[in-house]
């Protein structure tokens, strides 16, 4: 906890109140239905949003008991005197403003929300609506007055840009402001779990979700000896897993398992999360990290 921001910056105690508020009754139908992700069906939806709010108020629970010594506690990759910038990527505009740019916003820093030119009406509504749930200050969440190459070229060098996207984005945009960078660029998911018919059961459940352009999308399904261990195998070839995962450059490594309650691990730099046979994961914590980029993982601001 506290790997881009210090602790010292604690969570807001309106926008504690509001993600307390939300986690009981839940976002209002209006908002959930505005905020949708149009590639995730209506029924589907609520229970996405739900989730995200629920691992967004966890986080702020846990930052403030970091603060207090309670919760292991990260050294901070930014100072936090300037302003972020937030890019988002063409789709899941609400999961990544919950992930990569309202935490920030939640803590007191003021956050501006860019991305492609042609999603500005898009983007600006879901900013107008996630600061309203959230009880933010006026200043605190916004949309970015201007296209986003010119809102990086008026960042100062106290200033954070967050990423998500491509590699070439993130390399773009570092080669132009003096700004601090962190990218979550990872393009995938890696499955990896003994073989056998909860590996294939969890593989086509993942399988079944496919989202042209997402991070989440199935990148590869590795079979390994037991707990993990290595080799990894695919096709009868025995590859060593970090070889694996920093070829795929996964936003994460789905880590089969017999609880969903076991701790995120760590391959090659990247998180490596608990899942089940039906492709449910037991924690969000570290999704996205990057070691090519920078970004810590998700939920650990």
């Amino acid at each position: 906890m506290g790997a881009v921001l210090p602790l010292e910056r604690r969570p807001l105690r309106n926008s504690f109140a509001a993600l307390r508020d939300l986690l009981a009754v839940g976002v209002p139908g209006d908002d959930t239905a505005a905020l949708r992700d149009p590639r995730l069906p209506p029924a589907v939806w609520p229970g996405v949003l739900a989730r995200e709010v629920a691992a967004t108020a966890r986080w702020s629970a846990r930052r403030t008991l970091a603060l207090a010594g309670r919760e292991p506690a990260a050294r901070a990759g930014w100072h936090g005197r300037g302003r972020v910038l937030a890019l988002l990527p063409a789709h899941g505009h609400m999961v990544h403003l919950l992930r990569r740019a309202a935490p920030f916003a939640v803590c007191g820093v003021p956050v501006r929300v860019a991305g492609h030119d042609r999603q500005r009406a898009a983007i600006a509504s879901a900013v107008s609506r996630t600061a309203r749930l959230l009880r933010l200050p006026d200043d605190a969440l916004r949309p970015a007055a201007a296209p986003a190459a010119e809102a990086v070229a008026a960042l100062t060098a106290d200033d954070l840009v967050v990423v998500t996207g491509h590699p070439a984005t993130a390399e773009k945009v570092r080669a132009a402001t003096r700004a601090t960078v962190l990218g979550a660029t990872g393009g995938c998911v890696v499955l990896a779990g003994p073989d056998g018919e909860r590996l294939a059961a969890a593989a086509a459940a993942l399988g079944s979700h496919r989202h042209p352009g997402s991070c989440t999308r199935l990148g590869g399904v590795w079979g390994t000896g037991p707990a993990g261990a290595a080799p990894w195998r695919r096709d009868g070839t025995g590859v060593a897993p970090g070889e694996v995962v920093t070829q795929a450059h996964p936003s994460a490594v789905l880590r089969l398992t017999g609880s969903l309650d076991e701790p995120p691990g760590e391959i090659a730099g990247y998180t490596a999360l608990p899942c089940d046979a039906d492709g449910a994961l037991g924690t969000l914590v570290g999704f996205g990290r990057d070691p090519w980029q920078g970004w810590p993982g998700d939920f650990l601001v």
